[in-house]
């Protein structure tokens, strides 16, 4: 716990500013009524949001297994990403839907000046945010790269790997705050530079507020669509298998399942049916084993378990050596040489 306390208190104290100004936005963004800045407050809001999850998935996380709970609570983090995601979407959409009335019925920014100090100050919180968030990204890689270093292959996470899909979440919501507060200082300056009459009516001024708020909104989205899907791919277990069956000897394999725990934690566990030369054959059964291991290994797959079956050649259903403890897993097809057509190279282009 040492080691993260200087970045916990960071977090924490970004927190509470974010708290503070999230008030002062939304209250100038209704007294200035512009509805760049009442956006920019909703997105400092859901970064409030997504720093709580962020820090509550960091802590529970990191418990360990319990026999109720036996890979912890590592998926938390998962759970707070996708959650983080949904609930930025959801905001893209109202700010959207407001942008839009606002072309239909144009509006000027009623003190600018109120708007452009407001704009500028949560500018350079997000910056803060930024540099901050930034670094805290850059430790957990290292950290993690220091810890989880495959000992059987030597093989280090990629760059990928070691970023943490909830600080990802929060380091995007900071990125697109910081974004908002970049249109409401830029719509907010035009206003100041270029007054528009309160008895006149309204002019290309009062367009480029909700326009530029529609531009941000799609990047917003855009650039929040990768970690939906990420997040969503590993709670449903969206990972293909591997051919397995093409190894010498193995004539079928079954009952196969690989999921991802957290991001880039990769489990798998699947039956595989051998040739009869096998039967006593005790060193071919280890070599066997270490080569399925093996071509797991190369897609960075390092928790298997394998279950061999010594059979008479392919049977017609599915029943095990030893018996499965689901009824239902004897519907389930028997994947032999023939039938599997995923290729290694299918399943690496599936996780970039």
């Amino acid at each position: 716990m040492g080691r993260y306390t200087g970045k916990s208190c960071r977090l924490s104290f970004m927190l509470g500013i974010m708290s503070v100004f999230f008030t002062a936005e939304i209250v100038g963004g209704y007294v200035g009524n512009s509805i760049a800045l009442i956006s920019d407050s909703f997105n400092m809001l859901s970064d409030i949001i997504s720093l709580s999850m962020g820090l509550l998935a960091a802590r529970v996380r990191r418990r360990n297994g319990s026999r109720r709970f036996t890979y912890g609570l590592a998926r938390v983090e998962v759970v707070g990403a996708l959650s983080n995601a949904v609930f930025l979407f959801a905001l893209c959409f109202t700010i959207a839907v407001q942008a839009l009335k606002r072309i239909i019925e144009p509006e000027r920014i009623d003190k600018p000046r109120l708007v452009l100090i407001v704009g500028s100050i949560g500018l350079g919180i997000n910056i803060v945010g930024l540099v901050i968030f930034q670094d805290f990204r850059m430790l957990l890689r290292k950290l993690k790269c220091q810890s989880d270093t495959d000992e059987e292959t030597g093989e280090e996470p990629t760059e990928e790997e070691g970023q943490p899909l909830n600080i990802r979440g929060v380091l995007l919501h900071v990125l697109n705050d910081a974004m908002g507060s970049l249109v409401v200082v830029v719509t907010a300056t035009l206003f100041y530079v270029w007054p528009v009459d309160a008895e006149g009516p309204c002019t290309w001024q009062c367009y480029v507020d909700p326009s530029m708020t529609l531009v941000m909104v799609g990047i917003v989205m855009f650039s929040g669509a990768p970690l939906v899907k990420e997040a969503a791919c590993i709670l449903l277990h969206m990972i293909p298998l591997e051919d397995v069956c093409r190894l010498p000897c193995v004539i079928s394999v079954h009952e196969a399942h690989m999921f991802e725990l957290t991001k880039g934690r990769f489990v798998a566990t699947l039956h595989v049916r051998v040739s009869p030369e096998l039967h006593n054959s005790h060193s071919g059964v280890i070599t066997l084993h270490r080569q399925i291991r093996e071509v797991f290994h190369k897609v960075r797959i390092h928790s298997v378990t394998v279950q061999l079956e010594l059979g008479e050649g392919i049977l017609n259903n599915c029943r095990c050596s030893t018996p499965c403890l689901s009824p239902s897993s004897i519907k389930h097809k028997q994947i032999t040489t023939k039938h599997l057509k995923i290729t290694r190279e299918n399943f690496k282009d599936f996780n970039h």
